[in-house]
């Protein structure tokens, strides 16, 4: 796909940043400026206003169309470091990757994020790389840009796939987010038993009452999430 002197926009999104079980996945998608309208056409759109059925359809269409890569971010890494630096330098492993996948960073026109902080090394490292193409960081990027949409898919779909299989392998209920009450009275009755899987990010201040995390002013514990008193 990568033609002689063709030039690419990468949009760059996550899926499962604020979820207290599993991984965060970072991905890109690159693909000519040209597919814009292709990928609107396709029905691609902020993942979060698809069904999981379609994001699965349209991710089979989007590897076939476009280069993508995702880096997992594990729940101890999150645990451990600031989540805005990982995201950072997830997107950045990102650009590296498919730039080397496509010829060079001259072969890039532009790298577009959905807005997950104030990036602070981002922009000198894609300089100093010899990146000089239009690089955008903007909230709601996944809605505004079909190649972040596209990339929101991406993250969202694979971050589907992964619960599915953390079910099988820890039995893991809901969604993995703190807002669905399934996936907390699974946690509850993980750590109740005394267990500790890797899955779960235990700075994640609802867990308090185990040991883990801190409680910061204004967040809710692990019984107010349950709607316990």
């Amino acid at each position: 796909m990568g033609g002689q002197g063709k030039r690419f926009v990468v949009g760059i999104d996550e899926a499962g940043r604020g979820s207290i079980v599993g991984e965060m996945f970072v991905a890109g998608f690159a693909a000519p400026p040209t597919l814009e309208e292709a990928l609107v056409d396709m029905g691609v759109k902020d993942s979060k206003q698809l069904t999981p059925h379609r994001r699965a359809e349209l991710y089979r269409e989007l590897v076939r169309i476009g280069h993508i890569h995702v880096v997992a971010v594990p729940p101890s890494e999150i645990d451990s470091r600031n989540l805005n630096i990982l995201t950072e330098e997830a997107a950045m492993k990102i650009v590296d990757a498919l730039a080397r996948r496509l010829g060079g960073y001259d072969r890039l026109s532009a790298v577009i994020i959905d807005k997950f902080g104030s990036p602070r090394r981002l922009p000198a490292a894609l300089r100093a790389r010899g990146f000089r193409g239009l690089l955008i960081v903007e909230e709601g990027a996944d809605a505004k840009y079909p190649h972040v949409s596209a990339a929101s898919i991406v993250a969202k779909h694979l971050r589907d796939l992964r619960i599915r299989v953390l079910s099988s392998l820890y039995g893991v209920r809901g969604s993995g987010y703190p807002s669905d009450p399934r996936t907390m009275e699974w946690v509850r009755e993980v750590l109740s038993r005394g267990e500790r899987p890797p899955i779960i990010r235990y700075s994640w201040s609802s867990l308090r009452e185990y040991g883990f995390g801190r409680k910061r002013r204004g967040q809710r514990t692990l019984d107010e999430w349950l709607g316990r008193r």
